[in-house]
């Protein structure tokens, strides 16, 4: 199957009067439809920064976005904002991370619905009202025929981010980026959300990604995982590849990070030392090296040379940024990193 989103070599960079900020550096992927790509990283990491640049939404800023984004074979970087807007809503969605902010407060749920399906489709406001009221059922929004007249205020959390999924697949586009879609929710609004969306893409074969630093959400709903820090991927690979053996430190960080059911209940939870880079002052060589525990069995080439993301000695399709040798990795984890997942 071939890819529908194609990012090649992206780049996203923002002028300030401290220096340039460095959001996304050399940042490449790609996803076929019907599947998700979690992307995960602290804050900072430049996950959102990418989601916008997907879908073209740094034109006419002072943002500088280098690179290729294939969008159903349409170049995104290439089109001005006028073609980019039609693509968005039918080829392109997005959820964003707050639906109170990005509802708009003074129109109606339904107007905020028709509006975005009649962008996209010739119809008259009475056949774009019952489409609405046909979405929000669909995404589970009880009477939805009398809560297409309410206000984002009047809604919950919960039932406000299910609005937002209901206009963002109103055109039924075949790329859907969440961002931190079930952020603020409780524990069992999240499992409904996520369970939603599984549920829409697979009855419309959607392509999604799922913006996220929950490595729990990550395991249970995405494919393939992308692992941000500072702009850049220091690992990509399949859930099955990344979180069970995952060969970057960072990774490690992350997943011994969380606590387990099993664990001694006073036990102190691990912690990556530390803290995230300036991305106006990158570190040098590898970004993650003031933090990595594994730098003294490197030497010098940690703080000097970046990187490459290239294979892992096992899986072709697993990629890591570190310069720690492959076969010193696997005895790392194996010896140290696994005894505690």
């Amino acid at each position: 199957m071939s890819n529908f989103l194609e990012v090649k070599n992206l780049s996203v960079s923002f002028p300030t009067e401290d220096g340039l900020v460095k959001a996304v550096d050399g940042l490449s992927f790609s996803l076929e439809k019907g599947k998700t790509l979690g992307i995960v990283g602290e804050s900072g990491s430049g996950k959102s920064v990418t989601s916008l640049a997907i879908l073209g939404l740094h034109k006419g800023t002072r943002a500088q976005v280098s690179g290729e984004i294939f969008v159903n074979g349409v170049e995104i970087n290439s089109k001005d904002e006028s073609e980019i807007r039609n693509l968005r809503g039918k080829e392109m969605a997005m959820i964003f991370q707050d639906s109170l902010t990005a509802m708009n407060p003074f129109y109606t749920i339904g107007e905020q619905i028709i509006e975005a399906y009649q962008v996209h489709n010739k119809v008259s406001k009475s056949e774009a009202k019952k489409h609405a009221i046909t979405m929000l059922d669909q995404v589970g929004i009880p009477e939805p025929h009398k809560r297409v007249d309410d206000y984002p205020h009047q809604f919950s959390g919960g039932m406000r981010q299910r609005a937002m999924i209901a206009m963002s697949l109103s055109c039924n586009p075949s790329l859907l980026i969440a961002d931190e879609p079930t952020t603020a929710l409780d524990v069992t609004v999240q499992a409904q959300i996520l369970e939603l969306l599984a549920g829409l893409q697979k009855d419309f074969g959607t392509a999604i990604i799922l913006i996220t630093h929950d490595l729990g959400v990550v395991s249970e709903t995405a494919d393939d995982v992308l692992l941000m820090y500072a702009g850049k991927a220091v690992e990509y690979g399949t859930v099955r590849d990344v979180l069970q053996q995952p060969q970057h430190p960072y990774a490690w960080g992350l997943l011994t990070s969380i606590p387990r059911l099993n664990g001694a209940p006073n036990k102190k939870l691990s912690a990556i030392t530390g803290t995230p880079p300036s991305l106006i002052d990158v570190p040098k060589g590898c970004a993650f090296n003031p933090r990595c525990s594994y730098v003294e069995q490197v030497g010098q080439a940690c703080s000097i040379k970046t990187p490459e993301l290239t294979p892992t000695s096992t899986d072709t399709h697993h990629l890591v940024r570190c310069h720690l040798e492959s076969s010193n990795r696997q005895k790392i984890f194996t010896e140290q990193i696994r005894p505690k997942l």
